[in-house]
């Protein structure tokens, strides 16, 4: 049975913890507003495709109490927690709270603790934290196939001169005079230049008036546009 996790790049094995008990698979909720409106039976329930952060809980055991400084700096950032329940996906989380490991030291005999993770909504995909998913484009149109649940947010660098029509799916967006390419982060929902130093945005014309998903499922994609040498996608593939 696996009995480790890593945070922010880094096994609990380095620092001499064990995991004794992962928590169930948790699926986070949707944010649902509910509204009674006179004269209509029931209440009404909006949906704005959000998603709800939820706790996640390990049972850990602690076996050298010399390590507790540094433990406790390692899980004060935020970044991606892989199970090793589950290790090809990770969430990206902070811990609920500080951990109080004053009350092991003290204890001594007891080194069983909890460690309560604040995850963001979605699961994602590990292979892609190496950059093993980019999609490289040269040709129109290609298709990129989502493996995940849910619809990805990418991050699109157009490299080329020119304007060009990008189509993924029934989602259109144009781009002004290339000059060498553009960078569209579809999560932040920014663009910028390829060295990422300047905003971009009003190079970009969003038709749909919202930045492009890769839906689960084959995505197509295409182009028009000369200028075009290359498109790069890095998809974050990710799951419900």
């Amino acid at each position: 049975m696996p009995d480790w996790f890593k945070f922010c790049g880094k096994s609990c094995k380095d620092y001499g913890v064990t995991v004794l008990e992962f928590p169930p698979l948790t699926t986070s909720e949707e944010n649902i507003t509910s509204v009674t409106v006179p004269g209509r039976a029931g209440d009404l329930e909006i949906r704005d495709g959000s998603y709800k952060s939820f706790e996640l809980t390990l049972t850990c055991y602690i076996a050298d109490l010399s390590n507790v400084a540094k433990i406790a700096a390692w899980l004060s950032a935020r970044g991606p927690l892989i199970l090793g329940n589950m290790p090809d996906r990770y969430y990206i989380a902070r811990m609920t709270e500080p951990v109080e490991f004053e009350q092991i030291v003290r204890g001594r005999k007891q080194r069983r603790f909890d460690l309560p993770f604040w995850c963001q909504p979605f699961r994602y995909h590990v292979e892609q934290v190496e950059g093993e998913d980019d999609a490289i484009l040269t040709s129109s149109p290609e298709t990129v196939q989502n493996p995940g649940t849910y619809k990805s947010e990418p991050r699109i660098k157009i490299e080329g001169t020119g304007n060009v029509t990008l189509t993924i799916g029934t989602q259109i967006l144009e781009v002004e005079d290339l000059d060498g390419g553009v960078i569209i982060d579809c999560k932040i929902r920014d663009c910028f230049n390829l060295t990422e130093t300047a905003l971009r945005n009003s190079s970009v014309t969003l038709i749909d008036d919202d930045f492009p998903t890769l839906q689960p499922g084959a995505n197509i994609i295409s182009w028009t546009g000369t200028g075009v040498t290359k498109i790069t996608i890095t998809p974050r593939w990710r799951d419900l």
